[in-house]
């Protein structure tokens, strides 16, 4: 399955501790999420019409070690299977020493975006 890789350099603004999900220096589980999320979201754009986008619906996720401030870790996503419904992308998470730090799916509805946007205000 191709596989396309998206590096990020861990931050003190990236931690457990600045965002709130815990007390220790090292990589937050939310912004790991959210960098595979960007990863699936980018892959995505290539299997749909130009006038579509894609929103995130799930996130299957288990987040197995931990990487320090300055880690240099490596999302591997791979090209996302259509399942009918959604558009699913499988991610791994290696860091610099090639040892895995996360895996998971992450899941994506393809939408209109005007028509998506008017369901939304009418929610407001």
């Amino acid at each position: 399955m191709p596989m396309r890789q998206f590096q990020h350099t861990v931050t003190p603004d990236n931690t457990a501790a600045s965002v709130g999900s815990g007390d220790l220096e090292v990589l937050a589980t939310p912004v790991l999420i959210t960098w595979c999320e960007n990863a699936a979201f980018t892959m995505c754009k290539s299997s749909i019409a130009a006038d579509r986008t894609t929103v995130g619906t799930m996130v299957k996720f288990e987040h197995v070690k931990g990487s320090p401030v300055d880690a240099v870790v490596t999302v591997n996503c791979a090209e996302p299977i259509n399942d009918g419904r959604r558009l699913v992308c499988h991610v791994t998470v290696i860091d610099s020493e090639g040892e895995e730090i996360a895996r998971g799916e992450v899941h994506r509805a393809v939408v209109d975006p005007e028509r998506f946007m008017s369901k939304c205000q009418r929610l407001v």
